[in-house]
């Protein structure tokens, strides 16, 4: 297949009729061609992990049961000495061989005063360069004092992300974490938002003082959020569990939100209040306002997937909640079943205890969960149905 490079401005229809290469990835799934930005607190092992990826790219090792094409890695690792590093690789080899697809530097300068250039004539001097590390991005920073932090952090990252751009490598950026702390790990990353906003891929590891265990989050433009769980042993971090953002929310879910849906599941339509739910499904490690915040915060996670659906009103000063199936034809969902006194009460009678059942005054029905099929109609006469509509 051929690929055309695309001129500034094209059309939807043009764009969409042209083939064009795929993303170029270093490490698959993980650290894709482009401005990559790798941020960890100070001393928590960066630089040995960075170091130990150089050499498992430069060999075409698998990283994090990762399949790795081999390429040329140029490593700036301008806080330590050649010294150093020789000590360094010594022991992350084990006394296999060392690549020579890795070159070291120890020594460039900074971004707008050569360091573009000195870049782009080692992409052409060595074959196939892959990957480029800047360890640290601080090293290579020139404050001009004018305009503002996110200018100058936008305007230096983007000149490192043109050539990543020109040459389709990924040039990686080591970086540090501010102490404070912040709700959005992300939001630690020192400097302000310039930063980021270049990157296409971000790294962000969290990792306590002399733990052996670390996590890495992992956002980016051309890859689904996710966060690797590390061990180290011997300097090497070694991949112990993965999980994307959605499994993450998944673990987040507490127990008893489970318990509720497979219980409501179980019975069919049910209706009560939220402490009699918590007592007929046997939840006993739940209070009932902090079960209804967590009900309403996942849903669509935990209820929706078994098409369960509720609502939720006042009557007599209490709050019931209302569970009943998705009967899929989408007419009776957005009416409050509770009001639709004339489908009466289903065959099998919803678990709810007296108390409720004397608030809802005899208006349960709906449908079962289990079949869909609406209940069986009382004896009697039934409300005018514009009265119904209207509630």
């Amino acid at each position: 297949m051929t690929f055309t490079k695309l001129p500034k401005a094209i059309s939807a229809e043009e764009l969409l009729s042209t083939p064009l290469p795929p993303v170029k990835w270093i490490i698959p799934g993980l650290l894709p061609a482009g401005l990559a930005l790798f941020a960890g607190p100070s001393k928590a092992g960066k630089s040995w992990l960075t170091l130990w990826l150089c050499l498992q790219i430069a060999q075409g090792n698998p990283v994090w049961n990762r399949e790795i094409e081999p390429r040329t890695v140029i490593y700036f690792s301008l806080e330590d000495t050649f010294n150093r590093l020789q000590n360094r690789i010594f022991q992350l080899i084990d006394g296999r061989d060392a690549p020579e697809r890795l070159i070291l530097q120890t020594e460039c300068p900074s971004i707008g005063q050569g360091l573009e250039e000195q870049v782009e004539s080692l992409i052409h001097t060595y074959c196939d360069v892959g990957l480029i590390v800047i360890d640290t991005l601080q090293k290579v920073r020139v404050s001009d004092g004018n305009g503002g932090m996110y200018a100058n952090d936008y305007k230096e990252a983007g000149a490192l992300k043109k050539i990543a751009d020109k040459y389709g490598i990924c040039i990686l950026l080591i970086h540090h974490l501010r102490k404070q702390t912040a709700s959005d790990p992300f939001d630690q990353i020192s400097g302000s938002t310039g930063l980021m906003g270049v990157a296409d891929t971000s790294w962000v590891m969290q990792r306590k003082r002399m733990s052996q265990t670390a996590d890495i989050l992992l956002t980016g433009r051309d890859m689904d959020d996710r966060t690797l769980h590390l061990r180290e042993e011997n300097c090497i971090w070694t991949l112990e569990d993965e999980e994307t953002a959605e499994e993450r929310e998944i673990k987040a879910v507490p127990d008893y939100l489970w318990k509720a849906a497979k219980y409501i599941e179980s019975v069919g339509n049910w209706q009560g209040t939220a402490s009699e739910l918590l007592a007929a499904a046997g939840i006993e490690n739940a209070k009932p306002n902090q079960f209804t915040y967590n009900m309403a915060k996942y849903f669509d996670k935990v209820f929706e997937p078994k098409n369960i659906r509720y609502k939720t009103h006042r009557k007599n000063k209490v709050r019931l909640l209302n569970f009943y199936g998705d009967d899929g034809d989408g007419g009776d969902d957005d009416i409050d079943i509770t009001q639709l006194s004339g489908w009466g009460i289903p065959e099998r009678p919803s678990p709810s205890s007296p108390s409720s059942l004397g608030a809802l005054e005899g208006s349960k029905h709906g449908r079962s969960v289990a079949t869909g099929q609406p209940a069986e109609k009382p004896t009697g006469t039934a409300p005018n149905p514009c009265e119904a509509a209207s509630a």
